[in-house]
């Protein structure tokens, strides 16, 4: 797998990340979508929820794990934020670049974990729990809605990003249905270097489980 280098500027701090070089190189089986390196691009709603958390948010060593981590750039903010991330994906390859990249930007105290959303078996529970554009599939969201359930701790906090997804939208509605929930709703404009789509308007959902 080549790697390069990119970085990713935040107001008064630039994140240094290694990102993977040829992600097309990496796909085996595009009829496979768990062949499918989605976890090797850096996508809008990763950059929105990021940007929302280092303007928004500071932990005080509160543990946070952040599902599909992908190249671990949200969760890597949060830990710049003080909290205690746990990166957790079911590609060690994202484990890999994930601890790289938390390494490199001064991250001590972060552990990993490999686990599928189909059979989670990680035995804690967490302040704060993380996804960013991971809500879209409904055949992967039945099984979210479980390890979210599974994982956030009473009182605790959940982190949404998403440039609009219908069926995101429909996860949090069906989510919220089922528990007595606060949410609170944002937008954040959002900019890439792509000149067939450059723009995104990216929905930053908190929402604290009471």
């Amino acid at each position: 797998m080549e790697t390069t280098e990119t970085l990713f500027e935040l107001p008064g701090y630039t994140i240094n990340l290694t990102v993977v070089k040829n992600v097309e190189a990496l796909i085996t089986d595009p009829a496979d979508e768990d062949k499918v390196p989605c976890w090797a691009e850096i996508w809008p709603a990763a950059r929105g929820l990021s940007r929302w958390i280092w303007d928004n948010l500071h932990f005080g060593d509160e543990e946070l794990l952040e599902l599909g981590t992908g190249l671990g750039l949200p969760g890597i903010v949060c830990g710049l934020r003080g909290a205690k991330v746990t990166f957790s994906d079911f590609n060690p390859l994202a484990l890999e670049l994930a601890s790289i990249n938390a390494a490199r930007n001064g991250l001590k105290d972060f552990q990993t974990f490999l686990g599928d959303w189909r059979n989670f078996k990680i035995d804690r529970q967490f302040g704060w729990v993380m996804g960013s554009d991971i809500f879209y599939d409904p055949k992967l969201n039945v099984h979210l809605l479980s390890v979210i359930r599974q994982v956030i701790s009473k009182g605790g906090n959940l982190l949404m990003a998403h440039p609009g997804r219908p069926a995101t939208f429909d996860f949090i509605k069906e989510l919220c249905a089922s528990a007595q929930t606060d949410q609170r709703d944002f937008m954040i404009p959002i900019i890439i270097d792509d000149p067939y789509f450059p723009y995104y308007e990216i929905h930053v959902h908190h929402i604290k489980f009471l």
